[in-house]
């Protein structure tokens, strides 16, 4: 197979720009060599590891095109009503690569069955029933499990209780699968802080969380994805949910900048999805670049935001192939016009995409 060389181009190393320098492909993957059979210039462009969007739900193959067309090559699908249609778009040539939990735990009586369409298996009847959802999701091949979390005192018996929270956790990590916890309330993020969970996605909407709750999600080294750009969307559509008597964005970025000055990793996801009873319809790919802006409207430095999007989340989730631009690492990669490192908004002005070393854009 030839050797692709891309040339003249800055390579982001995961904290800064290289000078001038050529990266080559073979078999789908970065080679050590400098020389190649086929010559791409860059243009003194930067070139940047493919993009990874650690939340998202996939419903059709156009999300996964929508996607690679913007450079996201790696996605964490955080549920899915298609467990076979998740099946049929894992490992597609030249398209987003998908990551899935599958179906997400949740209470009788809560919006994920009763409004969402997920299935009635996804209902977790007490601490006794948890073992048999999580034996269901590693049957159909979840990476992961994902959990519902809303707080009891809004919801009541329609909020998974502490005690099943904590049984979810036990029976997940006893396949040694990480656990995200939706979780959008100070109570919700309290029980599962308690219950172990290893990684929450969103943040309150209602109210920020307290000095004391963010010490703890950084004590216990929990991973976090704000999803930023799903809730801007929801406080600019409602005012008031069902799960939330109160909407406020701003709540989003102080609990952001909390975050980040306590050191707690901060992870890109942008909740896209293309569902017609979604709170707030997110497009593929697109969002993820508007989730990254956010980010840094919140305190983080360019460099930190671009590390949310491929170093860190394959850092901290395992993905050991793929994030950095390395001899032997996966071929995923991102060609932009401009300096990311200094105008974050320069990852939109995209001039290449490679997934596993095949050229889609």
């Amino acid at each position: 197979m030839s050797t692709i060389a891309i040339t003249n181009v800055h390579v982001f190393d995961g904290t800064k720009l290289s000078k001038l320098k050529t990266i080559c492909i073979e078999n789908g993957v970065i080679s050590s060599r400098t020389i190649g059979d086929t010559l791409i210039d860059g243009e003194g462009g930067t070139l940047l590891p493919g993009f990874i969007d650690s939340h998202i739900h996939l419903s059709s193959l156009e999300n996964l095109k929508q996607a690679t067309s913007f450079g996201v090559t790696t996605m964490l699908d955080m549920a899915t009503k298609y467990s076979k249609l998740v099946d049929s778009l894992r490992g597609l040539s030249g398209l987003t690569d998908i990551i899935s939990c599958y179906h997400p735990a949740s209470a009788a009586g809560g919006i994920q069955t009763e409004r969402m369409g997920f299935p009635g298996s996804s209902i977790v009847n007490g601490p006794n029933d948890a073992e048999r959802f999580v034996d269901e999701q590693v049957t159909l091949g979840a990476d992961y499990i994902k959990i519902i979390l809303e707080d009891p005192a809004i919801m009541g018996t329609a909020a998974l209780t502490p005690d099943t929270a904590a049984a979810l956790v036990k029976a997940a990590h006893r396949f040694n699968k990480r656990v995200f916890a939706h979780v959008t309330t100070p109570d919700a993020f309290k029980i599962a802080i308690d219950a172990g969970v290893d990684v929450l996605a969103h943040v309150p909407l209602g109210a920020s969380l307290s000095d004391s709750l963010v010490e703890a999600i950084a004590e216990k080294g929990l991973i976090t994805v704000p999803t930023m750009v799903m809730m801007k969307g929801i406080a600019q559509n409602f005012s008031h949910m069902p799960t939330h008597p109160v909407v406020d964005y701003h709540n989003i970025e102080i609990t952001v900048e909390a975050f980040n000055k306590a050191g707690i990793p901060i992870v890109a996801g942008t909740d896209s999805n293309d569902e017609p009873g979604s709170f707030c319809i997110v497009k593929h790919g697109e969002s993820l670049h508007e989730e990254l802006e956010l980010l840094v409207g919140a305190g983080m430095s360019p460099v930190q935001a671009l590390q949310s999007a491929t170093s860190l989340p394959a850092k901290l989730f395992g993905f050991e192939d793929r994030g950095v631009i390395e001899t032997g690492k996966r071929a995923d990669l991102v060609l932009v016009d401009g300096d990311p490192t200094v105008d974050i908004k320069a990852t939109r002005a995209i001039q290449g995409v490679w997934i596993a070393g095949v050229r889609v854009r």
